[in-house]
């Protein structure tokens, strides 16, 4: 029963954070909306790079073979600049299942394209897919997940909500407070 509790607590801070970041992005100053959607656009150009990365590692087999293992511990991950993503190119983000031991865990994998994926989902690679990288491979990927550390990190720094611990989290943390302020 304290599960159920949880869940339905989860997807009604979902819902209030999602009305509450459409409503502050309507009044964001067009300079900040613009330097936001330019960050957005890069962070989702680096992950594709990772996601490429793990494509030629052999990752979606490895993955399809785990059903998940490594997502048990994703139920917080999704963050502020995830989710503006979708918002800044008006679009829907998919709605979380709080039920699954991921809540964007869906029959065929992760249901979030590669660019909007959170930071810890994108960067992880297990034992298995991390020994498939060649040292080229490895070097390149190391030096992306710094560019795209500090992208997020820029992110942070200008909107109080998008650190990398998770939206749902700095939503409760942050209160009543502005997300997308400083």
């Amino acid at each position: 029963m304290g599960m159920d509790t949880t869940n339905s607590s989860d997807a009604a801070l979902w819902a209030a954070t999602l009305v509450r970041v459409r409503n502050e992005l309507v009044e964001l100053s067009t300079a900040d909306r613009d330097w936001l959607t330019a960050q957005v656009s890069r962070i989702g150009a680096l992950q594709a790079e990772l996601d490429r990365l793990f494509r030629d590692a052999g990752g979606p087999a490895i993955c399809a073979a785990c059903l998940g293992g490594c997502c048990g511990g994703a139920r917080h991950h999704v963050t502020l600049t995830n989710l503006l993503g979708y918002l800044l190119a008006g679009e829907e983000p998919p709605a979380p299942d709080f039920s699954l031991i991921c809540p964007q865990l869906g029959v065929q994998g992760c249901r979030l394209p590669a660019e909007r994926r959170p930071f810890n989902c994108i960067i992880f690679l297990c034992d298995r897919i991390d020994g498939q990288l060649t040292g080229e491979q490895r070097i390149a990927f190391d030096g992306i997940e710094a560019e795209l550390r500090n992208a997020y990190h820029a992110v942070a720094e200008r909107c109080r909500g998008a650190s990398l611990r998770g939206l749902l989290i700095a939503a409760a943390r942050l209160g009543d407070r502005p997300l997308l302020a400083r």
